[in-house]
């Protein structure tokens, strides 16, 4: 890959997107963007703050892999010897691999995470509010093209916006990409929306 394809590529995952024709390197990125946000969106359920089995079984697993040492029923001395010290050196490095791991992962969540606003509803249009209106705009029309609906985007002064006729009754993927954005269905099937920089009047 070229340094301009890859700049293509992180620029479609920033949702940076310019005026001209999409490369394809752009269109990957904003493809891996738009799975990311996705899953973002998925709601998991709660995780239980302590299992006593699950801590058994993984410590049972972390002992059959020689990675802490065998528990013996009468062990002479009790100290650690320079095996059982290595299995724990190597037990503490996975540990801290995973800590960075989850730091990782949250971070890029807290930097993917939508940063659009709906300002609301007038006269049927959707008001929505982005730092990025273009890119914002590029992202909903991948989405919904991507759920069957044919969409046609627009630009009017200081807004951008798209309009849409969804198919009745609404279709399982288009409704999971409105909810994603928090855009209410539109009773009619008509969506219009227009997105304002967030700050502008």
């Amino acid at each position: 890959m070229s340094a301009e394809d890859l700049d293509d590529w992180l620029d479609g995952l920033a949702g940076r997107l310019g005026d001209g024709p999409l490369e394809a390197g752009s269109i990957e990125g904003q493809a891996l963007r738009a799975q990311i946000r996705a899953q973002l969106s998925e709601e998991f359920g709660p995780v239980a703050a302590r299992d006593a089995s699950r801590e058994a079984q993984l410590i049972a697993r972390a002992r059959a892999a020689g990675l802490l040492p065998l528990e013996k029923a009468h062990q002479a001395n009790p100290r650690p010897g320079p095996r059982s010290r290595w299995g724990l050196a190597q037990t503490l490095l996975v540990a801290a691999s995973l800590a960075v791991a989850a730091v990782g992962i949250l971070t890029l969540r807290n930097q993917v995470r939508p940063t659009e606003t709906l300002r609301g509803i007038v006269n049927g249009t959707v008001e929505l509010e982005s730092q990025d209106p273009r890119a914002l705009k590029q992202l909903l029309m991948q989405q919904l093209q991507a759920a069957g609906v044919t969409v046609t985007g627009y630009e009017q002064l200081d807004r951008v916006g798209l309009d849409a006729d969804l198919p009745q009754p609404l279709a399982p993927k288009v409704r999971q990409v409105l909810e994603q954005h928090h855009i209410p269905v539109p009773g009619d099937g008509a969506l219009v929306i227009e997105i304002r920089r967030t700050g502008a009047p």
